[in-house]
C-alpha cells in the first residue's frame, strides 16, 4: 500500500513537470526566502512567499502569504490567502478567506467565501468570482462574470459584467454592457454606466436616472431570473420524489461507509488518534493536491493510448475517495475527540458521534459557496492524513497536540 501511495504521487509530479525542474516544499511551515528559478510547488500549514519566482506557483495550505514577484501563472487553495505579490500571468485561487492587493496582469478566478479585492488594484484581464461575499474595490481592464451572497461593486470595469447574487450594490462605473440579476439592487450615487445594462431584481426597480451615458438604455429583463430565485415553483412533485431518493441514498450510503470505516479501520483510527490536528496543515495541503491533481493528470491520461489504463485507475482511485469524502472526516473527528478530550467511549460510542458528525457535515454541504469550501476543507484534510499514515509521515506516539517546537521545512512527500 505504502509503494502505490509512492508510485501514485510520483506519477502525479512527473506529469506537471515537477521532477528535476521545480522547487517542492512541504512541512508545517514553510518559507521561500531566495528567488526561485522554476516552478515551484508548495505545501504546508503556512506558507510564505517572499521571493520572486520565476516560473508557475502551485502551492496549498492553512494561510498562504504570497508577497514576491510571480513570472507566470499561480494556482492557490488554502483557508486563509493573501496575494500581495504582482502576478505577470493568470491567477486562479481557492480559498475561505481571499484577498487580493496587488496587480494581476492575466486572468483571475477566485472561489471563496469572502474575497476582496483592494482599490488600487488592477486586473488585466478577465475577473471570473464565486463567492459568499464579494468585493471589488480595484479595477478591471477585461470582462467580470460574479456569482455569489452579496457583491459590493466599487471598482472601475471597463469590458462589461455578468453579475448574480442575492444582493448587489454598485457605486463604481462600468464602461462596458451589463447583465445583472438580484433579489436586492442598489445603485450608489457614483455608480455609472457607459454600455446598455439588462437588469432583474426581485424587490423593487432601482432609479438609473443621471446614471446612464448618452445614448445608453437599462432595461428589465426577466429572462435574467435565476433559476434559484423560483425554484420551489418549479419542481414537479415527481422531481421532489427524485431528489429525495436521491438524497436518501446518499445519507444511507454515507452512514454504511461510516459504519464500515470504523468496523475495518478501528485499530488504525485508534493507534493514530489525536495526530489529525497536530498535522492538519500539512494534511489539507497534501490532500489539496490529491483532490486536484487526480482528476486533473488522470483526464490528461486518456488523450494517449498508452495513457488509458492510467487514466482509468487514476479516475477509479478518484471514485473510491469520492465515496469516502464525507464519511472520512466524521470518522477521524470522532477519534480526535475521544483522545483529545480523553473520553471513554467503546466503539459504539465512537460510531455514534461519528454519525453524528457525519449528519453534521451534511447539512452544512448544502449552505451556498461557504458549505463546499467547508467540505472541501475536511475532505482534504482527511485524504492528506490517510496518506501520511501510510507513507509513515505520522509518529503515532507523539503529543496529541496541533503545536509543535519542531518546524519541517521542505521535507519531500514523495
Amino acid at each position: 500500500m505504502k509503494k502505490t501511495g509512492t508510485l501514485l504521487i510520483s506519477f502525479l509530479l512527473l506529469n506537471v513537470g515537477i521532477a528535476g525542474a521545480s522547487d517542492v516544499k512541504t512541512g508545517k511551515s514553510v518559507t521561500l526566502s531566495k528567488d526561485a528559478p522554476n516552478n515551484v510547488y508548495v505545501a504546508a500549514g503556512d506558507v510564505n512567499i517572499n521571493a520572486k519566482v520565476n516560473g508557475d506557483l502551485v502551492s496549498a495550505g492553512g494561510k498562504i502569504r504570497v508577497n514576491g514577484t510571480t513570472q507566470q501563472d499561480v494556482l492557490l487553495a488554502g483557508g486563509e490567502i493573501r496575494l500581495n505579490g504582482q502576478s505577470e500571468g493568470d491567477v486562479r485561487i481557492l480559498g475561505g478567506e481571499v484577498r487580493v492587493t496587488q496587480n494581476v496582469k492575466g486572468d483571475l478566478t477566485v472561489t471563496g467565501g469572502e474575497i476582496t479585492i483592494d482599490e488600487g488594484v488592477s486586473i488585466g484581464g478577465d475577473l471570473i468570482v464565486a463567492g459568499g461575499e464579494v468585493r471589488l474595490n480595484g479595477n478591471v481592464l477585461g470582462k467580470v462574470h460574479i456569482a455569489g451572497g452579496k457583491l459590493y461593486l466599487n471598482g472601475n470595469v471597463e469590458g462589461g459584467i455578468e453579475a448574480k447574487a442575492e444582493f448587489i450594490e454598485i457605486n463604481g462605473h462600468i464602461n462596458g454592457e451589463s447583465e445583472i440579476a438580484a433579489k436586492k439592487l442598489i445603485l450608489g450615487s457614483t455608480a455609472f454606466f457607459g454600455g446598455n445594462v439588462k437588469y432583474w431584481t426581485g424587490r423593487h426597480s432601482p432609479s438609473f436616472s443621471g446614471k446612464l451615458a448618452d445614448g445608453v438604455k437599462a432595461s428589465y429583463n426577466t429572462s435574467l431570473k435565476p433559476d434559484w430565485a423560483d425554484w420551489e415553483y418549479k419542481l414537479g412533485d415527481v422531481s421532489h420524489k427524485v431528489k429525495r431518493g436521491i438524497g436518501f441514498f446518499q445519507v444511507f450510503s454515507g452512514l454504511l461507509m461510516t459504519l464500515l470505516l470504523i468496523a475495518f479501520g478501528d485499530k488504525m483510527f485508534s493507534r493514530y488518534a489525536g495526530q489529525a490536528s497536530r498535522n492538519a496543515g500539512p494534511a489539507l495541503g497534501l490532500g489539496t493536491m490529491l483532490l486536484i491533481g487526480i482528476p486533473f493528470l488522470a483526464s490528461i491520461a486518456f488523450v494517449t493510448v498508452i495513457g488509458i489504463p492510467i487514466g482509468v485507475i487514476g479516475m477509479g482511485v478518484y471514485g473510491a475517495m469520492m465515496s469516502t469524502s464525507v464519511a472520512l472526516p466524521a470518522v477521524i473527528a470522532a477519534y480526535e475527540w475521544r483522545k483529545l478530550k480523553d473520553q471513554n467511549w467503546t466503539r459504539g460510542g465512537v460510531t455514534l458521534v461519528a454519525v453524528g458528525l457525519f449528519l453534521g457535515l451534511r447539512l452544512v454541504s448544502h449552505l451556498p459557496v461557504v458549505g463546499w469550501i467547508i467540505g472541501f476543507v475536511a475532505s482534504a484534510i482527511a485524504f492528506g492524513y490517510i496518506y501520511m499514515i501510510i507513507r509513515k509521515k505520522i509518529d503515532p506516539n507523539a503529543p496529541a497536540s496541533q503545536n509543535s517546537d519542531e518546524e519541517k521545512e521542505g521535507e519531500d512527500f514523495v
